[in-house]
């Protein structure tokens, strides 16, 4: 395979083409597949798109270069697979883009878990085959590790990809290929901005901006990638200019790979505008515009965002059918997890959850805030008040002005708290930090005693208080305070209220048995 001589391949590829034999095309074009990609991107999809589907078949790679692949990879998945017998036949830069077309083709089609086992089996083959051309300078290395970082970005392991995208971002330096170091940065940017790391990530812009422009076949990818990273950060700091950047996004059915990052910009956007019916209209547009994205980065964002917008429309019974159906939830969906329990006055459930996400390892500091915060909440919630150590620690977060769009979504209530613990300069600070914030009303679960719980699951299946006392065998009068009590908790004055804040609230719990009382 010729992949170092650009001026050779492009001369086979012209001559391929003026035969008109799709074959010797396909042939052509898949030996010389990285100086063509790499420089005549033009060429390479206008010969690609000569090919019958027939022949295009027997040729992954090809196909997968085809621009027409990732958009039918939307209702019709596409994952190429290869016999042994043929893939033995293949020189090892061969095997080395059919791999990687491999791991891109699952990638399209929302198979992010097949996705990962392709990209660690090309991790593999780089540390432990030699391949001349691979090691070049004007070789396809930095844009192998370009792309098993993407993969690793997709099924949400950022820190992983942060890794890969450094190695692409040090073989691109020594790569004759122009825009190599830009397209790395690019996505090094990304991989920090939906961390948290935003000082991180806007040196990571400021470094793409200084460099060449991006060629034909990476400009999309990269411009694309820029942005939404931009918007990211905008949104994380209610930033002045945030409507801005999130006009400048992919739609939400863009084919690009930074997809769900541009939606989660937007949706967080929205929620912190307290617009969460708008939010779950484009979360349903974009699940919808894309496969199944199980297991993947894409699955987090939807669950989690939904859950949270659920849950500030006031639809709380959705918004755990969301979360009972999320068997293996990601970081985002697991953060909602603990919001929904706090919302149903679920401490305990709250307190497991959070133990759980602050003993991982390689949090970023976006999670590490958000779990902060919700910690504080959950204090709040059992205590009505926090102490001056957690206070502290909020206050340090909203004062870096990294985090504004986060203390949104703490309760009004919680951030007087902070307040009556600071003073002096941080007092000041603080204040400055959180101006023009509009913070939430967390809405906790009543609390109830086992008897007030009964005589509320009872209301659904009795009409009058006789009946109820018949069921458990006391008296009227006993019933009576029961029920006055239950009112004044609930904050409502009827039956049919009752009912409606109960079932909000997930209440009675289903296995409650109805047959004592005390």
């Amino acid at each position: 395979m010729n992949i170092n001589d650009e001026a050779k391949a492009r001369e086979e590829l012209e001559r391929a083409i003026g035969t008109g034999h799709a074959e010797t095309i396909a042939k052509t074009a898949m030996a010389n597949i990285w100086p063509l990609y790499s420089s005549h991107y033009v060429l390479l999809t206008k010969a690609i798109d000569m090919l019958p589907a027939t022949v295009l078949e027997r040729y992954p790679v090809l196909r997968v270069v085809h621009p027409m692949t990732p958009v039918l990879a939307r209702n019709r998945p596409y994952k190429p697979l290869v016999y042994p017998d043929d893939a033995r036949g293949m020189s090892p830069d061969e095997l080395d883009a059919l791999t990687l077309g491999q791991m891109i083709a699952f990638r399209f089609s929302g198979d992010v878990a097949a996705a990962l086992i392709y990209a660690q089996r090309l991790e593999e083959r780089i540390h432990q085959m030699h391949v001349d051309g691979r090691a070049r300078s004007d070789g396809p290395l930095w844009f192998l590790h370009l792309q098993i970082g993407s993969t690793y970005l997709a099924a949400g392991q950022s820190s992983r990809a942060l890794l890969e995208f450094a190695t692409a971002r040090q073989l691109g330096r020594l790569s004759l290929q122009e825009d190599a170091e830009r397209m790395a940065v690019a996505r090094a940017a990304l991989a920090h901005a939906v961390r948290g790391s935003l000082e991180d990530a806007e040196t990571a812009l400021a470094d793409g901006a200084r460099m060449t422009p991006p060629t034909a076949a990476h400009e999309n990818s990269t411009y694309s990638t820029e942005r939404t990273a931009a918007a990211l950060i905008a949104v994380e700091r209610m930033s002045a200019d945030m409507t801005c950047a999130l006009a400048e996004l992919e739609p939400y059915d863009s084919i690009e790979v930074i997809w769900p990052f541009a939606l989660l910009a937007r949706v967080r956007a929205l929620l912190a505008w307290k617009r969460p019916h708008e939010a779950l209209e484009l979360l349903q547009l974009a699940g919808d515009a894309h496969p199944a994205q199980h297991g993947s980065f894409a699955s987090d964002v939807i669950a989690s965002k939904t859950i949270d917008a659920l849950l500030a429309v006031g639809d709380e019974v959705a918004a755990h059918r969301i979360a009972d159906a999320a068997t293996n939830p990601g970081m985002l969906t697991s953060l909602s997890i603990v919001h929904l329990a706090l919302c149903e006055g679920n401490h305990a459930g709250a307190s497991r959850i959070l133990r759980r996400i602050g003993a991982q390892r390689n949090l970023g500091p976006g999670v590490r805030a958000k779990h902060l915060l919700l910690s504080a909440c959950l204090e709040f919630a059992r205590k009505g008040s926090i102490d001056a150590r957690m206070a502290a620690s909020i206050a340090r977060i909203a004062i870096t002005g990294n985090s504004r769009r986060v203390l949104t979504t703490v309760p009004a209530g919680l951030i007087a708290q902070v307040e009556s613990h600071l003073s002096g300069d941080t007092a000041e600070e603080f204040a400055r930090a959180i101006t023009g914030l509009e913070f939430s009303d967390l809405e906790s679960r009543p609390a109830l005693t086992s008897s007030e719980l009964r005589v509320l699951a009872a209301l659904s299946r009795h009409a009058t208080i006789a009946r109820i006392a018949a069921e458990f065998h006391v008296s009227p009068n006993t019933i009576k305070p029961q029920l006055k009590s239950l009112y004044r908790k609930l904050g409502c004055s009827s039956r049919e209220e009752a009912i409606e804040i109960g079932g909000r609230f997930r209440m009675p719990p289903a296995d409650l048995e109805p047959a004592r009382f005390g």
